[in-house]
């Protein structure tokens, strides 16, 4: 039975309903059908109780059969999606039954309070771009009250009752304002939660997507901060560059679908490398990946770290099936001080630049397939703790000849 009720009531509300609809145009509909269904379902079955008082009543029992009836019109300009037309409809005919009843059953029944709820309610059921109705209809509703109030202070009721009947018909007048008003402040709680969730999952989305993007320490600060360019230079920062040899081949021989697809596994996997070693992945430019140590968070291992990273990005690819195993890659490793931040105001990315940098994108260039040429500064670094061999000297632009050398593995313990 309880099933059946809640079925039913969500049918009624969502009658002109469609998929196309703004989510606030259909709030306004729901509410709209509701208080026509609530109104339907109150008055008619109170027309019982004007019967035994025929023929006194008989003006009273034709507004609580005819109103109603034709208050079921409203379900049938909503589904024919004249959302307009059956609000006001709904609401002038309203106006008019309270009023008529008011005046038959005189001041006493207290049923021209329903007036002031109506001016309330037509602020749920109009939206603000239709403000000039809620205006019309609150007006409306506000001097029929008064008008009632003014004729009916010293006239009693036309209808010919026991004085038991009007005490009775002022407790249903005060049940039914209360189940109206108890309906609109339960469904405006509802929307008020609802919405509430909704910006609060939105505002999740948003800062989830954020900090996928950018570090959250400089996230915070573009928040916090007005300014628009956030750089700072860290004196100790270790940069990988990694590059699929042979990609542009590679390229030429596979669909670009399946191409981005199987980029998007290698590279995947390279993000789970930089999280299991809590580095900072910077930017990826084609088939070329670059993350680095000791940004922007400060980490005295962070060379040591990018050393374990490369070495497992050889191990993915060694261990490769398919796509993987036909593919080698290059990287290169060099450790110094960087400038990291953000510049621009739009499109943030989290990005390093200067002399570091461009030296770890050299030792890429110049390394071998499926090897880590490192810089003699990382080698200084990481010999107690790594196994390396001697490379070559290499001629680098701006920096003259550089010694080189080969990560293998890390020393056992």
């Amino acid at each position: 039975m309880k099933m059946s009720i809640s079925r039913l009531w969500n049918k009624m509300i969502n009658i002109g309903i469609t998929s196309d609809l703004v989510v606030n145009e259909a709030k306004y509909i729901r509410v709209t059908n509701g208080i026509c269904f609530i109104a339907v379902v109150w008055l008619l079955p109170l027309s019982l109780f004007f019967i035994p008082l025929l023929p006194d009543s008989k003006y009273v029992l034709f507004n609580c059969i005819f109103f109603p009836t034709i208050w079921l019109g409203t379900f049938v300009f909503n589904y024919y999606r004249y959302y307009l037309i059956a609000r006001v409809f709904l609401y002038g005919s309203a106006i008019i039954c309270v009023t008529l009843n008011a005046f038959q059953l005189g001041r006493d029944s207290e049923n021209h309070l329903y007036l002031i709820t109506a001016a309330i309610a037509s602020f749920y059921i109009f939206p603000k771009t239709q403000f000039k109705y809620i205006v019309l209809i609150s007006i409306s509703s506000l001097l029929a009250f008064i008008a009632v109030e003014l004729y009916s202070t010293d006239k009693g009721a036309f209808v010919n009752a026991p004085p038991g009947f009007f005490k009775f018909g002022r407790l249903l007048s005060m049940i039914g304002l209360a189940i109206i008003i108890f309906a609109l402040t339960a469904y405006h709680y509802r929307s008020l939660n609802k919405a509430q969730e909704e910006i609060e999952e939105a505002h999740k989305k948003s800062e989830n997507l954020l900090l996928n993007i950018l570090p959250p320490s400089i996230a915070s600060k573009l928040k916090n901060d007005n300014a628009s360019t956030i750089a700072e230079r860290i004196d100790g920062a270790t940069i990988l560059f990694a590059d699929i040899v042979g990609f542009t081949r590679l390229s030429q021989n596979i669909e670009p679908e399946k191409l981005v697809e199987l980029l998007n596994d290698l590279f995947s996997e390279f993000d789970n490398i930089t999280r299991k070693f809590g580095l900072e992945k910077i930017k990826t430019i084609g088939d070329a990946y670059m993350v680095a140590g000791g940004v922007p968070e400060r980490n005295d291992h962070h060379c040591e770290l990018i050393a374990r990273c490369g070495l497992e990005m050889l191990e993915i690819m060694n261990k490769g099936a398919g796509f993987f195993s036909n593919c080698k890659i290059r990287i290169g490793i060099h450790t110094g001080p960087v400038v990291a931040g953000v510049i621009g105001n739009s499109k943030f990315a989290y990005d390093l630049w200067g002399d570091s940098v461009n030296t770890a994108s050299r030792m890429e260039s110049h390394s071998e397939a499926n090897k880590i040429m490192v810089t003699r500064d990382v080698f200084l670094k990481l010999k107690d703790k790594f196994i390396f061999e001697e490379g070559r000297t290499i001629y680098v632009k701006g920096k003259g000849n550089m010694e080189t050398y080969f990560l293998n593995s890390v020393k056992e313990s």
